[in-house]
């Protein structure tokens, strides 16, 4: 079965790159700074758009599933 992608309740400002660390188990501090260098390099076009998509289409983790995190 595959993980959903959640939007983060515990992120910084929509909770995105939590979300995407959390469900492909990667490293937060990995995915900020592909975001923070695709926001450089590409002036917030088109990777902010993509960002606020993302922030708007997914869901927020249910509460249950962010209760159980150590």
């Amino acid at each position: 079965m595959t993980p959903k992608l959640y939007r983060s309740r515990n992120g910084i400002i929509f909770g995105v790159c939590r979300g995407i660390a959390e469900t492909f188990d990667l490293s937060l501090g990995w995915i900020r700074f592909g975001f923070i260098v695709a926001f450089a390099i590409t002036l917030f076009l088109p990777t902010g758009l993509i960002y606020l998509i993302l922030a708007l289409v997914l869901k927020l983790e249910p509460i249950e599933s962010s209760l159980n995190r150590p």
